[in-house]
Order: structure tokens, then sequence, then C-alpha cells
């Protein structure tokens, strides 16, 4: 993953990200069912956006201690003006290499994890500052299966590879494996959300502005009024309408005893 072009992408897009973000903020709601009725004193955070999750973390957990950490300073900043006065600890960091502690109750993220570089190294760093006792990670996570269709229209239309960075996210099966070696999983689950529109533009700029794009296509080709017509065409004939699939894994799990040192 380009994390310098992904950070572009979502600092460039934050004034606009809540209201392209329906899926994620569904997400969000997720993960606050997986969690509920846990006791938590020290909750960090990682991807915090403009802040959807975060704030329904403090109106959960309202005398918890939360850090929260995005990778994007304009994030940060816009989820400050937003939760102002909430006590929130708000930090501009790369939540894959984020120096950590130790003794966190939970270790949550929402739809961040698909960027991390080398999640096997970074579930590894969060196991070891969970709390050995309590200590709770719940996260959701895209899988490949995102954008699906229109990973499928752009490899008829312009050639069979891999265009978006949602067909390298890794699969359910390699997300359990890793997890397996550092955590006791209490629930994972594997869901597909279908979000429609009213054109292909419109899905387009959705997708960008919700900073999902990652590096774009594959950076060999250039998206102009008449080839998106041409995928517009095609989207529809094949699908009846512009649809767009998230696929979403949940996982809730427990740190494992004696995986770590």
């Amino acid at each position: 993953m380009d994390k310098d072009l992904i950070t572009r992408n979502f600092s460039r897009n934050a004034p606009h990200y809540d209201r392209h973000s329906g899926i994620q903020a569904g997400c969000a709601r997720r993960l606050m069912e997986l969690i509920r009725g846990e006791r938590f004193h020290r909750v960090l955070e990682i991807g915090c956006g403009t802040g959807i999750y975060t704030r329904l973390l403090r109106e959960e957990y309202p005398d918890a201690e939360i850090t929260a950490v995005d990778i994007s300073e304009a994030m940060v900043n816009t989820a400050g003006e937003k939760l102002r006065g909430m006590g929130l600890r708000l930090m501009v960091a790369d939540g894959e290499h984020l120096p950590l502690g130790r003794g966190f109750d939970l270790i949550t993220s929402n739809a961040s994890f698909q960027w991390f570089e080398d999640p096997d190294a970074a579930f590894r760093r969060f196991s070891r500052a969970l709390s050995p006792e309590r200590g709770v990670m719940c996260f959701s996570q895209y899988g490949p299966e995102t954008f699906t269709e229109f990973e499928n229209i752009l490899s008829e239309s312009l050639g069979k590879e891999q265009w978006l960075s949602s067909r390298g996210f890794i699969t359910g099966d390699m997300l359990k494996d890793i997890m397996e070696r550092y955590f006791d999983i209490l629930d994972f689950r594997e869901e597909h959300f279908e979000a429609s529109f009213t054109s292909l533009l419109d899905f387009l700029r959705d997708m960008n502005r919700s900073g999902a794009r990652g590096r774009g296509l594959n950076g060999k080709a250039r998206l102009g009024k008449r080839l998106i017509e041409d995928l517009e065409r095609t989207y529809l004939d094949r699908f009846g309408g512009i649809i767009a699939t998230h696929h979403v894994y949940f996982c809730k799990a427990r740190r494992a005893g004696g995986a770590h040192g």
C-alpha cells in the first residue's frame, strides 16, 4: 500500500467524508453491537477519520480514557472540531507503527486495517498492548470483494488485471489465520453491503470522497468522459444499475494467553 497516497486521498476529502460514508457509519454501529455490555477504561481507536465511530465510543463509555489516532492530519482536525469538549485524546499518527504502551482494555478500528502493509506485525503489537486480564480487540476491515462490480467492468473493458486497491485486500481466511496467532477469536463474521448510485460518475465521486479509492486505477488509466460513458453502459447492461458492494469483516477477540512475550 502507498501510505503517502492514501494519506493524501483522505486528507483532501476530509471535508466531504461524512456525506459519503454511510456504509462506514453502519459498520461503526455494528462494532458497537459487538462490544456493548463490556466495561472498558482505556481505549485506543486506530484510524479514527472524522470521528464517526469515536463519538459512539465516547457516548457508550463516558468515563473511559479514549485515545484516537489517524494518519491524516486533516481528518484528525475535522474530528477535533466535531468532538470538541468530549474529553478525547486525538493524535496524528500511523496506527500501524504507533509507539504503544500496555494495558489497553480495548483496541478498536472501523474500516482502516485493510490499508496496513504488514498486518501480522501490527496485530502482534496490538496483542502485546492489551491488558492480559481483559483486553479486547474489536474491528471491521474491508475485504477483496469490495467494489467487485466496478473491478469486473474495468477488467472487461481495459484488460484483465488488478485495477482497484480493494482487490489486494486480504481474505477472511488470511485474516483469521493472523488473528489466531495472537488472539482467541470470540466473533468473526463476513458481510456484504450494497450501495446504489444514480450514475457511474456519482459512484466514482462517492468512492473518491470516502477515501476508498486507494491508489486509484493502478496508475495506468484515466477516466475521461467518453470512457466513463462506455463503462456506465456496460455496467447497466451487466448489473441493471450502478451498484457497489462493500465487503466487510467484523472481528472481536481477546488476547490469547502465552501467545507472546
